[in-house]
């Protein structure tokens, strides 16, 4: 197994262990894992895993946009992840979303956006290569996955969440949780750079884990973001009236 992460000026170093599951599927010796996406899994209740959190990778930046891929991990705020848990495919969620289905139903794409994806790297536009799923079928399998969560965290208050609500709403399905229980990264990293006087303009613990815009490797950083930017908001109001 990998080495459990370590703080060292902000900057938390995970290494994949030899034989885990990246977010495209594959093992890091190559081997196809696809069976991640289909297998059974336990099933979390809100007092294991009370939160979800979610990425997208999109074809725009609008509410009405069609969604690439879904990534999204079960976690909780107060215990800080390592290589071993974060992995753990019981707790991960991952799809790559059928494009054409979505454009009948009227979402939309974005030139600007098209030209983004095009300057990426080659790991993060394989993406598009991947073999496209059922979208209804897996916004079900999604809102299955998010069973008993109290809350659903994305990277911004109009973007993830919103998207998702939007989407489910196209498909007649009922986004997991209630409006008021979507909560976002971005708010909390402003807090912890106000809170513990980091000057970082905005920046939050570098995590070096996957690829980046990958849905469910970038789900997995900001759960771990998350987990050390509670702990040290924690410990700065340990004992006062604010403790958390």
């Amino acid at each position: 197994m990998g080495r459990v992460p370590l703080i060292h000026d902000r900057v938390l170093s995970v290494v994949e262990p030899t034989g885990s599951i990246n977010a495209s599927g594959l093992d890091v010796r190559g081997n196809n894992m696809s069976k991640l996406r289909v297998t059974k899994k336990r099933e979390f209740d809100d007092r294991t895993y009370p939160d979800v959190m979610v990425d997208l990778e999109t074809m725009g930046t609008e509410t009405d946009t069609q969604v690439l891929s879904i990534g999204a991990v079960r976690f909780r705020l107060d215990t800080v992840d390592d290589i071993r848990t974060i992995m753990d495919p019981d707790r991960s969620f991952y799809a790559r979303l059928d494009l054409e289905d979505q454009g009948s139903k009227g979402r939309t794409t974005s030139a600007d956006t098209l030209k983004w994806w095009a300057s990426q790297s080659r790991k993060a536009r394989a993406v598009f290569a991947e073999d496209p799923e059922d979208v209804e079928g897996t916004l079900k399998r999604f809102i299955k996955f998010c069973k008993g969560a109290r809350r659903i965290w994305g990277n911004g208050n109009m973007f993830d969440n919103a998207i998702m609500r939007s989407i489910c709403k196209d498909y007649d399905l009922e986004y997991p949780v209630v409006y008021w229980n979507d909560l976002d990264v971005r708010t909390l990293t402003r807090l912890w750079n106000l809170l513990t006087d980091k000057v970082s303009k905005g920046k939050r613990p570098t995590i070096k884990l996957g690829e980046e815009h990958n849905a469910l490797d970038d789900a997995r950083r900001q759960v771990i973001q998350c987990q050390h930017m509670y702990k040290e908001l924690s410990n700065k109001v340990k004992g006062s009236k604010y403790e958390l």
